[in-house]
């Protein structure tokens, strides 16, 4: 007869694969009515998990993994820096994992013990969205950006709301015809940004022109291209809103190569907040996103549910507001 897995008691409760972990070892983490039905099913089905498999579930690594999408995009490394504080001050180490080509490899590597917990910054968009969970043995809190293939609690910005007030500043300065350069679709932090520029163009009346859209990858270099095409198409705008500052930069630098100034013929605003800005020429107007306060919260989230003064890590979405920042890349109003 077939050994009884994690995986038969887990199908048979409808939880996943930690949660029957957590459990079965008596970690403390388990609402009480989630643990009657997996014991309940352990007994059903007759399983008994080894003693060794049971020391080793017990074992604590003292490390929090961040799985990140990118070491390239200066966002990133702040909220690294974020992150670690905290981790650090609760006596953990901090180990970072590019996922860069693949979430799923990421993930795969950090389930296999390395790490007590996981901060994911990733849209697990390579799944396709088709499952609920991939099964994570480690509790997982997700920052920036919703993973579509991965219950877990989300810690962002308001993304739609802070760039609705970037493209209403732009608004206010006399700007109708604004160009849009988007993040990727399909990751929900840049689908929003998009919908809140759309959002501050209705409010204002002011009709939008699919041709002044253009897609990004959240890359200089696609700032900087999708503003060239724009330009050399003949599109008549008098302002760009990248859906996040490197866009922004590599808009500017096009821009420039045209012998388009900025922000005297055309002004641009970006989205983030990076260290950066404050020093490209001219200084970047752009939505500054509270990343200590996510940080902090995501971090604190997922330590909590690893001491256990968290039943579960709640499922649900958390975000907090930014502030918008006016410099030179916006100063001017149009006539």
């Amino acid at each position: 007869m077939r050994k009884v897995t994690v995986e038969d008691v887990a199908r048979h409760a409808g939880v996943s694969t930690a949660t029957v972990s957590r459990a079965v070892n008596g970690s403390g983490t388990v609402a009480h009515p989630t643990y009657e039905r997996v014991m309940a099913s352990v007994r059903e089905l007759g399983f008994t998990p080894t003693p060794a498999a049971r020391n080793l579930r017990q074992q604590r690594t003292r490390n929090i993994a961040l799985v990140v999408p990118s070491i390239v995009n200066p966002f990133f490394p702040e909220l690294v820096a974020a992150v670690h504080t905290g981790v650090a001050a609760q006596g953990y180490s901090l180990l970072l994992i590019d996922s860069h080509e693949s979430e799923r490899a990421a993930l795969r590597v950090v389930s296999s013990r390395i790490a007590d917990g996981v901060l994911l910054i990733g849209s697990m968009s390579e799944l396709g969205g088709t499952t609920p969970a991939i099964g994570m043995d480690v509790p997982v809190v997700a920052l920036d950006r919703a993973p579509a293939a991965l219950e877990a609690t989300v810690v962002q910005c308001e993304n739609e709301e802070g760039a609705r007030e970037v493209v209403e500043h732009l608004i206010e300065r006399g700007h109708r015809d604004i160009a849009h350069i988007t993040g990727p679709v399909g990751i929900d932090v840049a689908d929003h940004r998009t919908s809140g520029y759309r959002q501050a163009l209705k409010n204002h009346g002011i009709p939008v022109q699919s041709s002044l859209i253009k897609p990004g990858d959240f890359s200089e270099d696609a700032g900087f291209a999708a503003t060239l095409e724009l330009i050399d198409a003949g599109a008549e705008f008098t302002a760009i809103f990248a859906a996040n500052d490197i866009q922004a930069i590599g808009a500017i630098a096009a821009l420039q190569l045209r012998g388009i100034s900025v922000p005297q013929d055309v002004a641009v605003a970006g989205f983030d907040g990076i260290h950066l800005t404050r020093y490209v020429n001219p200084t970047l107007t752009t939505y500054i996103q509270p990343v200590k306060t996510i940080a902090q919260r995501a971090t604190d989230l997922l330590l909590r549910t690893l001491t256990g003064d968290l039943a579960s890590t709640p499922k649900k979405m958390q975000r907090f507001p930014g502030e918008l920042v006016i410099r030179e890349s916006s100063a001017l109003r149009k006539a």
